[in-house]
């Protein structure tokens, strides 16, 4: 039996909240955050992990035999079994790689598939949808070994259609295909992809398979790399952990067969004037100091998400985001952008008569905090036939009253 109670109760967790409530006309306004999608908040459990480490544990990894060093060395390593077990059980510490962010792991990964697998007749298939750090570091992959970029499209702009086409993924998915790389849920639809489709598809012509998981991550839990993946990437600082720390997962294939990214201390095995030599496993990807604090930052995070249990997480999230997209629908002038599936925990929509920019500033009147934007999304936003979307997204610290808030914040917005 799970002891934490979802929403307002556990909101108590998280300092910032009681932190940023309002005084305005004698009256108090709470704290309304709706943008998970974009950066969670952080509860006590982490902020004090990391402080303690900080005050009394902090020194660099793997570089020195005085206590402080080897107790974070100790520790840091910890963290990359826990993040590997919090994947899956088929997953295993050294496949586990600390980076600064997400964008830096697909970057890593981009790059060193490109190296290795790809020349002049490879097909590298993404999305048309995707956040640009899971598009340009395969736009330049492609560039750069002059080699073809395929896009999965939409089904179409209409709500049951704002889903990827798997018809067309049928077509590009074929022998020329190199690598496969898509997000599992989509950062401004909110769409959840047919992955294991998508992998099957893969898999029949050889090809490697990158999921972007930021998104995903604090509401799913199936073990990606036993259904296939040979890449995952995602964000701690949107499971309720630090910002300044990615976390890229591979398979050892990979891990042993392409180059890093960055070169400096920490990643070598032998150096001299004329040449260097990589180490293996993960340190080899992981050069100069790494994300010591926020790696200890990500283990409370953990431990405390998997306290809260990510379908619990996604269940509550979703019953949010279907009770603000029907209050959504029973306002003029607004506009919804989600398959509205039931599934979402993301709510995308617009308002025609306010600027999705005008809007969120408006909101922000009344202490709701929402996301306006292309959401690093051109493509898609553009295939939209707008300029721009205010985003809903919804968390374990998210209630009904903050979906009240919000519509009659929206409401206001325009009288």
């Amino acid at each position: 039996m799970f002891a934490k109670v979802l929403g307002a109760q556990i909101r108590k967790e998280f300092p910032i909240f009681k932190n940023n409530e309002k005084k305005v006309n004698g009256q108090i306004l709470p704290f309304v955050y709706l943008d998970s999608a974009v950066s969670s908040q952080k509860p006590t459990a982490v902020i004090q992990a990391m402080v303690q480490h900080m005050e009394s544990d902090y020194g660099s990894v793997h570089r020195g035999a005085y206590g402080v060093s080897i107790r974070s060395s100790q520790q840091f390593e910890e963290t990359r079994s826990i993040v590997a077990s919090f994947l899956g059980s088929s997953v295993r510490a050294e496949q586990i790689i600390f980076t600064k962010s997400t964008t830096e792991s697909l970057n890593i990964i981009a790059n060193g598939i490109a190296e290795v697998y790809l020349d002049e007749k490879s097909r590298i298939v993404t999305t048309a949808i995707e956040h640009h750090a899971n598009l340009i570091p395969w736009q330049q992959a492609a560039l750069r070994k002059d080699c073809e970029l395929a896009y999965i499209s939409l089904e179409g702009i209409n709500s049951e259609k704002l889903k990827l086409n798997l018809l067309e993924a049928k077509k590009l998915i074929t022998a020329n295909t190199k690598v496969v790389s898509l997000a599992y849920v989509g950062n401004v639809l909110g769409q959840i992809n047919p992955i294991e489709e998508i992998i099957g598809l893969a898999k029949k012509v050889g090809a490697l398979v990158v999921l972007d998981c930021a998104q995903s991550m604090s509401t799913h839990s199936e073990d990606l790399f036993a259904l296939g993946a040979d890449a995952i990437v995602f964000s701690p600082h949107k499971i309720y952990g630090p910002s300044g720390i990615g976390v890229l997962a591979m398979s050892k294939k990979l891990i042993a067969e392409i180059p890093p990214l960055l070169f400096g201390g920490g990643m070598i095995s032998s150096v001299t004037l004329e040449e260097s030599l990589w180490t293996t496993g993960p340190a080899k990807f992981e050069a100069g100091t790494p994300p010591i604090t926020e790696a200890i930052g990500l283990k409370a995070a953990i431990e405390w998400l998997e306290q809260c249990g990510r379908q619990r997480i996604q269940e509550h999230a979703q019953k949010l985001a279907i009770q603000f997209a029907e209050g959504l629908q029973k306002i003029p002038d607004i506009e919804i952008f989600s398959p509205l599936t039931g599934r979402e925990t993301i709510i995308p929509f617009r308002h025609k008569k306010v600027h999705a920019h005008d809007l969120a500033t408006i909101l922000d009147y009344s202490n709701v905090a929402m996301r306006a934007g292309h959401h690093c999304a051109w493509p898609l936003i553009r295939s939209l036939g707008v300029d721009a979307l205010v985003r809903s997204s919804f968390a374990v610290y998210s209630d009904s009253d903050d979906v009240e808030i919000a519509l009659e914040a929206i409401k206001k917005s325009y009288k």
